[in-house]
């Protein structure tokens, strides 16, 4: 065996192998759906650190028979801070100018957890939360995979120096912890993973370090492994060739949700990028090496850093509505600020300070102050954080009106006559966007003599089962929704004594378990099944006497300055849902009838609908939710219809 030699040479093919990288995650975020394991290349990134930085501590070791942790430290902070501190203050900028107030106290705990090399953690500690399914994507959603690299680099140099002189410089011990390390990586992966929600298993260090460990394997095989000749040169070269052809095969055709890729594919995968560095460090040559070091290759890898950090800020704020464009000029766009940036960044502060142009006794001064003014930055930034909105919190049920009718202070009596022929006490029951309507459409009913009344549950919709996401796996509010729902609706019921019960609702589009049956919304099946969910209800609704008149549902709006543009499949099953409340009333008129109000969220026809009509944005949020002068906009259209509609058809 070869010793490894007391120097590291550089080896432009890794740049290029980074620039793959970063190119295949970026792409993945722009939303080509060609390249759908484009988040692969932050498993490349794992590895590549892995070999590099083992592959420098073996050196130091073999030079000098110890390992300097604070110098190696020191490289760390000068290579990676100065760029991470960067994003923090820009991002707080744009917090203070641009973000909801109701997202910033989610914000300023992504930005610290940034700042702390811990936003993986707070991934899954903060769980998923409802409010997450309709508020803009954080800025730093993708500084999860920095942290546990940084936690890597900190607890990486102990353990090698622990095991060398252990093994009085021998590799037999690092050697050990790595496979069992790595295999219990792979097991805890497995273990954790959940198909409902894998973000234990996607995010958790434990479940990750495998990839980070197979590199290190790697840098202590090439210390005393040289294939230079022979049968280990052809080996070598195969496996490049088969682990580059495996690269290309899962950056296109593997899926972020595939459950396969936890219970050992993303290792097999590690192993792949393995094999290709293995090949490219090597002297003689080799295809794959001369791809991987073409000069512009090379360029993007040596900024790649910077490239990550800035590019999904990039998307976030570079949105369709900001920018007035979309598609691939949008993603052109995108690229080429990020570019921008990156290259600024790399070669006017990253550049000069790992060359050392702050001296020692100044670095020592700056760094912690620089630190500090990224973390005061970000808490200043998100002052003004405010709660998000009622129909954005699951759990909750979200009721006006109800008590002795006799009493009923919700029942004008000075100023407003009743409206003949309408209905005089209406109860609203629905989901987060019959929650949104809720205060407009009070107040209208209300100026029109009429009681108003309402039980929305933000994710629940009116009709029963549990509804699942798209790997039938529950939502974990859906349980709860399926419990409650009949005896909240009975209570206000009760409550109110309704003349007529405004029905809207989204979650019907849900795929749901019914008795213990995964049901898919859009079959056959799954159409009659909700069908007959509708009838419970309704049967439930009117069982005093009231009409039940179902409000279709609108497609989405033009997305709004926090809208990253992404298709929106959703409008085809709000289609779907709106023909089977149609065909129900069609069936049932002395019970229910429709209003259709997509001719008013959407004049001009098809979807999108605009994001501004008479000058009001009534759902500037989402495209989905009423906020602002919307509710009250779309209420004052819908009650002269709400007034007909609520007339028992002969």
């Amino acid at each position: 065996m070869q010793q490894q030699p007391a120097h590291f040479a550089y080896r432009p093919a890794l740049d290029g192998l980074r620039a793959v990288a970063v190119s295949s995650v970026f792409a993945y975020h722009l939303g080509y759906g060609w390249l759908g394991g484009g988040f692969l290349g932050v498993d490349t990134f794992f590895v590549l650190s892995g070999y590099l930085i083992t592959s420098l501590l073996l050196v130091e070791w073999a030079s000098t028979g110890t390992i300097d942790f604070a110098a190696f430290w020191v490289r760390r902070a000068r290579r990676l801070l100065p760029a991470l501190l960067l994003v923090l203050v820009a991002v707080a900028i744009y917090a203070a100018v641009a973000v909801p107030s109701d997202e910033l106290d989610r914000l300023r705990g992504d930005g610290l957890a940034t700042l702390f090399y811990s936003a993986n953690w707070r991934l899954i500690w903060s769980g998923q939360s409802y409010f997450d399914l309709f508020t803009a994507a954080s800025p730093f959603r993708h500084a999860w995979s920095l942290a546990i690299e940084e936690q890597f680099y900190l607890v990486w140099p102990l353990v090698t120096f622990a095991c060398l002189r252990i093994a009085r410089g021998k590799r037999w011990a690092l050697t050990g912890v790595c496979v069992v390390g790595s295999g219990v990586s792979m097991l805890a992966m497995a273990a954790l993973y959940d198909e409902g929600d894998p973000s234990r298993a996607y995010y958790g260090t434990d479940a990750r370090a495998h990839a980070l460990l197979i590199g290190v394997l790697l840098a202590i095989l090439l210390a005393q492994w040289k294939p230079e000749r022979g049968k280990a040169r052809m080996f070598s070269k195969v496996a490049g060739w088969a682990g580059a052809a495996y690269m290309v095969f899962a950056f296109i055709w593997i899926g972020d949700t595939d459950p396969w890729m936890y219970r050992g594919g993303l290792a097999v995968f590690a192993v792949a990028v393995a094999a290709v560095i293995t090949s490219i460090v090597q002297r003689w040559r080799y295809p794959v090496r001369t791809a991987l070091s073409v000069a512009p290759v090379v360029w993007i890898g040596k900024i790649s850093y910077g490239l990550y950090l800035w590019h999904w800020p990039v998307i976030i704020v570079m949105t369709p509505a900001r920018i007035g464009i979309d598609g691939t000029p949008l993603n052109l766009l995108r690229v080429a600020v990020t570019l921008a940036i990156s290259t600024a960044s790399f070669y006017l502060i990253e550049m000069p300070i790992r060359r050392g142009v702050l001296k020692r006794r100044m670095a020592i001064i700056l760094t912690p102050a620089a630190f500090a003014v990224a973390g005061l930055a970000v808490v200043v930034g998100t002052v003004g954080a405010t709660p998000p909105p009622e129909f954005a919190q699951e759990g909750t049920v979200i009721t006006a009106g109800g008590g002795d009718p006799s009493t009923d202070t919700s029942i004008p009596t000075a100023d407003t006559v009743p409206v003949p022929g309408a209905p005089q006490r209406v109860l609203l029951v629905g989901d987060s966007v019959a929650a949104s309507l809720l205060p407009g459409l009070e107040a209208v009913v209300n100026e029109n003599g009429m009681a108003f009344g309402a039980a929305a549950l933000p994710g629940c919709g009116v009709a029963g089962g549990v509804t699942t996401d798209d790997n039938g796996e529950p939502f974990e509010w859906s349980e709860q929704c399926d419990a409650n729902i009949a005896s909240t609706h009975e209570r206000v019921l009760m409550e109110n004594n309704p003349d007529v019960v405004v029905w809207l609702s989204t979650w019907e589009t849900a795929d749901r378990i019914v008795d213990g049956e995964h049901v898919e919304f859009g079959t056959a099946e799954g159409d009659r099944v909700l069908t007959e969910k509708i009838d419970e209800a309704v049967v439930r609704l009117s069982s005093g006497g009231a009409r039940v008149v179902f409000l279709t549902v609108a497609p989405h709006a033009e997305p709004n300055e926090n809208d990253l543009g992404d298709t929106n499949d959703g409008d085809e099953k709000l289609a779907r849902l709106n023909g089977l409340l149609e065909d129900y009333a069609a069936a049932h008129p002395e019970t229910t009838s429709v209003i259709d109000v997509v001719e008013i969220l959407c004049p001009d026809g098809d979807p999108p609908c605009p994001a501004e009509i008479d000058g009001v944005r009534p759902r500037p949020r989402d495209g989905r939710h009423f906020e602002g002068d919307g509710p009250r906009w779309f209420a004052e259209r819908i009650l002269p219809q709400l007034t007909t509609a609520s007339a028992p058809t002969a």
